[in-house]
């Protein structure tokens, strides 16, 4: 139809074509398709790149370490919310009790992983005044800069999942921290 508009206004005895020309050829059909392809392989590797920033440890960069690493991290999260609502419909805490004085005391628990550059610890303690502060402090004086930080305090305990990156230290002869001195710092600020 669009072939046939600018022959509407010419003289009549002009013939006015029966049927528009071919305009696509093999090489225009090859070449939508190469466009097609590369389109489709730039959002790939957007997604890539999206998931890469989601998952906050990743090994390596290539594809399949990416797409393992976030297969692992799911694996934590569904055990995470498994533990989470386990603890909730039961209602307790983790705590126990001392015997002299009768007072309940909330068992100390800290966990941390370091892989490469990227730090996890996770706390959980009895809350008092500035303990994140405290814990944030002595993180970046031992060369672990914080990147995110979630918190709570519930009930007296206090939780928190801190991601960090660690960095190489001249105090500690150009070598990162260890996992042990993390804890060992970390037990020092929350032991009572």
């Amino acid at each position: 139809m669009l072939f046939t508009v600018p022959f509407l206004h010419s003289n009549a005895s002009e013939s006015v074509p029966s049927r528009p020309p071919k305009t696509t050829s093999h090489e225009d059909l090859s070449a939508s398709h190469v466009l097609a392809e590369r389109r489709r392989r730039e959002k790939l590797n957007e997604r890539f790149i999206i998931l890469r920033t989601l998952v906050p440890l990743v090994t390596k960069m290539d594809k399949a370490s990416i797409l393992g690493d976030t297969i692992e991290y799911v694996k934590q999260l569904r055990k995470k919310i498994q533990d989470l609502e386990a603890r909730c419909r039961s209602g307790k805490r983790k705590v126990r009790r001392s015997g002299g004085g009768g007072t309940a005391a909330v068992a100390v628990a800290v966990e941390v992983s370091i892989i490469e550059n990227d730090a996890l610890v996770e706390v959980q303690c009895g809350n008092r005044e500035g303990l994140l502060l405290d814990v944030m402090k002595k993180l970046r004086e031992l060369g672990v800069e914080i990147t995110t930080v979630q918190s709570c305090v519930e009930g007296g305990l206090f939780s928190a999942e801190l991601r960090a990156k660690v960095k190489v230290r001249k105090a500690n002869n150009g070598k990162k921290i260890s996992i042990t001195q993390v804890k060992k710092a970390i037990d020092q600020i929350i032991s009572p």
